[in-house]
């Protein structure tokens, strides 16, 4: 009786463990797998979102004895890129993960309808949060860097503005009384001139001084003010 029983146990655990389930790699191990390589070698500052092509429910991998290498041949940028997972021990496997990376920023947008030639102020703009690969770094993120500006063409509110949509106003016209500054012994020194041409904040200009008739280069610095280059 005994013997009989030591047999069916032996029996048994040779059946279990001849029809013992197979061990596989999870697809959930890979995609933690890639989200953990895409964190610490992403080559970009802005805020991100992966998106994981699911792999198919048929694909069966052989459970890695180590842990699996993850990698890419180029640069890891934002955009569409096939990851490559592999498994170099026991039963090797390779694949390649598709995953979308989407790169988003807070960039200008205006608030309201503007229309060629208006003032920019600080209530024309605003920050939001933007998907910017189709932007191709052509986005402002700092709303000081536009206030101020004219507008160059009408735009819609909600527009994501560029460096092209303004244009710097014009500080001094032709003919305006303008205060020419001079510094260069030290000592600072003001008088009148008559601007000969238009000006934006930081060109050059031509100036007559008013006392001498002299005509001279002087560079615009705000309205009706400009410093004499030497």
């Amino acid at each position: 009786m005994f013997k009989l029983i030591l047999i069916f146990v032996s029996a048994f655990v040779f059946s279990n463990a001849t029809h013992a389930e197979p061990q596989w790699q999870t697809h959930e191990s890979i995609y933690e797998a890639v989200k953990a390589y895409v964190a610490q070698n992403i080559n970009t500052t802005a805020e991100y979102e992966i998106n994981i092509v699911p792999l198919a429910n048929h694909l069966n991998l052989a459970l890695c004895e180590l842990p699996i290498e993850v990698f890419t041949p180029n640069l890891l940028k934002t955009g569409r890129v096939a990851i490559n997972v592999r498994c170099t021990t026991g039963k090797k496997w390779a694949i390649f993960v598709p995953v979308t990376i989407t790169p988003f920023e807070n960039v200008v947008v205006l608030t309201q309808n503007m229309q060629h030639g208006e003032r920019v102020t600080e209530n024309h703009v605003a920050l939001a949060r933007k998907n910017v690969t189709q932007l191709h770094n052509n986005y402002i993120t700092d709303p000081s860097l536009v206030i101020g500006k004219q507008i160059a063409h009408n735009l819609p509110a909600g527009a994501v503005v560029v460096a092209k949509d303004f244009f710097e106003p014009k500080l001094i016209k032709r003919g305006d009384l303008v205060m020419m500054t001079s510094n260069s012994t030290g000592i600072a020194i003001r008088m009148n001139g008559i601007a000969q041409s238009d000006g934006t904040r930081g060109q050059v200009i031509r100036v007559k001084n008013q006392n001498s008739e002299r005509v001279i280069n002087a560079i615009v610095m705000d309205a009706g003010v400009v410093d004499v280059l030497h």
